[in-house]
């Protein structure tokens, strides 16, 4: 049977177990029972995997390495993740934890070998190494990275996120430390296990298990040269404060309260299914989950009527159960906070629709919900669950005000039968990205960033964009030499 891998850190060449016993334990988000004791770094740990990276990094080997060569090494990676073992437990691992379902957590640990490959490509073709025409003959134009690179992912999406942030530092060839998120740390061990097998230079990765104590001691050390965090505004605000001082590259991916906008000619079933795909993906735990439902007035009795026919439908129970249609929440804080939210939004007007039927057991489970009848302005805070509000308008300018009306800015969507109208109205949206007519997981795009407004954080991520976060640009060229006082 599968089980959790137990909690290692990979620091200067070795293993270690974190120092830190946190008297706190990781729970079955089906259950709330424990099933294993959170641990942390030491100071020392800490310290020793600083000083391991920043060796590496001024050591310069992994840096140096042809780019052919460091694509072969990340493809190896790839293979070695491919393994029948690897993705096994990093499904079964992210489920128990996180709450999501197992045949999504499948995915996503299909998704993190194909991760590694992507950026081998890039590399392979050039991506970091390029030329342009100067006025005495070629210039080179390439990136180098900017220093040790500090990973920090966060619980949901553990996986995914986490393997697109060590894939594209290690394609910049920058040493790397991962601080996974303390309540799901296991597909980072996992992926760290398959890169110790494969080999890199001693010190170019390294994984510290902890919690933001940890993650604050590296973010505000000199040795780091780039930091890459998903989470949190609090969090966020944070490491950007720690990182100003020294003019730290950041990339911030902060979460959104996105806003999905029905015209009155949207496709009833089209639009009713994004609502519910929203409200339900990945337990509406990811940033880009549905928060508020911004529909035409005439439209809207008979979307909401069947956006809670088909959550009627939806199968709220245990994340590895095969039949289960989403899971519980990942632990008893998130479970109270947005419990908390809800009853909040009721107190100011909001009634609560739901039609999921909750499991009996004692697991941190939600049924998604919708809440009408509440201002604008009590609803501009992402809930970060499977909570959503209900606005609506009668006219377009009212509907962008409702898209448009919060400080935060990741996705959007716009239902609409005539794409034209819908294009107008979405290129007017302050967010990263808007899709039409369709809510989906991943990007549509090739090679497009994702990209955050206002609160929902900062700089752009994507197949080429994060490998050259982490890497600076360079531009070395004979030059004409120009005459003394500008004769």
């Amino acid at each position: 049977m599968t089980q959790l891998p137990k909690l290692v850190n990979f620091i200067a060449g070795g293993q270690s177990v974190p120092e830190i016993d946190r008297q706190s334990d990781l729970c079955n988000a089906n259950t709330g029972e424990p099933i294993q004791a959170q641990l942390s770094c030491s100071t020392d740990q800490v310290e020793e995997a600083l000083a391991a990276a920043h060796k590496a990094y001024e050591k310069g080997e992994w840096e140096r390495t042809p780019a052919t060569e460091r694509a072969d090494i990340l493809e190896a990676i790839a293979d070695e993740l491919s393994q029948p073992d690897y993705r096994d437990t990093i499904a079964f691992s992210d489920s128990i934890t996180t709450g999501a379902i197992l045949r999504t957590t499948r995915k996503m640990a299909t998704i993190a070998p194909m991760v590694f490959k992507m950026a081998a490509s890039y590399i392979r073709e050039g991506g970091l190494d390029k030329t342009a025409e100067g006025p005495l003959g070629p210039v080179e134009y390439f990136r180098r990275p900017w220093g040790v690179a500090l990973l920090i992912s966060p619980w949901n999406g553990p996986t995914a996120i986490g393997s697109h942030k060590i894939a594209s530092a290690l394609a910049a060839g920058a040493p790397c430390i991962m601080k996974p998120s303390e309540w799901a740390p296991h597909s980072a061990i996992m992926m760290a296990k398959a890169i110790d097998k494969v080999g890199l230079p001693e010190g170019t990765f390294q994984l510290t298990c902890g919690n933001r104590i940890i993650g604050g001691q590296m973010v505000q050390d000199s040795r780091i040269g780039s930091v890459s965090f998903t989470g949190g505004l609090t969090g966020g605000r944070a490491i950007a404060r720690a990182c100003a001082d020294d003019f730290k590259p950041t990339q911030l991916e902060l979460g959104g309260n996105n806003p999905l906008v029905a015209f009155e000619d949207a496709d009833i079933e089209k639009t009713a299914l994004g609502v519910v795909f929203g409200l339900t993906n990945l337990n509406a735990q990811w940033c880009r989950a549905l928060g508020r439902l911004i529909v035409h007035k005439s439209i809207k009795n008979k979307l909401v009527d069947r956006v809670l026919e088909l959550l009627a439908e939806i199968k709220l129970g245990d994340s590895l159960s095969e039949e289960s249609d989403m899971g519980p929440m990942v632990h008893k804080g998130q479970y109270d906070g947005i419990l908390n939210a809800i009853d909040d939004l009721k107190a100011k007007g909001g009634k609560a629709l739901s039609m999921t039927n909750r499991p009996a057991n004692q697991g941190y489970f939600i049924a998604p919900t919708l809440i009408d009848g509440c201002r604008p302005e009590d609803t501009i805070e992402e809930i970060f669950g499977p909570v959503a509000v209900i606005h609506s308008f009668e006219t377009r300018e009212e509907a962008l005000k409702l898209a448009n009306g919060t400080p935060y800015g990741l996705a959007g969507y716009v239902y609409s039968a005539n794409e034209e109208q819908a294009f107008a109205f979405a290129r007017e949206m302050r967010t990263g990205g808007v899709k039409i007519n369709g809510y989906s997981l991943l990007s549509i795009g090739k090679d497009t960033p994702r990209s955050a407004w206002g609160l929902s954080g900062l700089g752009e991520e994507g197949h080429g964009q994060s490998i050259e976060f982490f890497a600076g640009a360079r531009v070395v060229g004979v030059s004409p030499q120009d005459p003394l006082g500008g004769r």
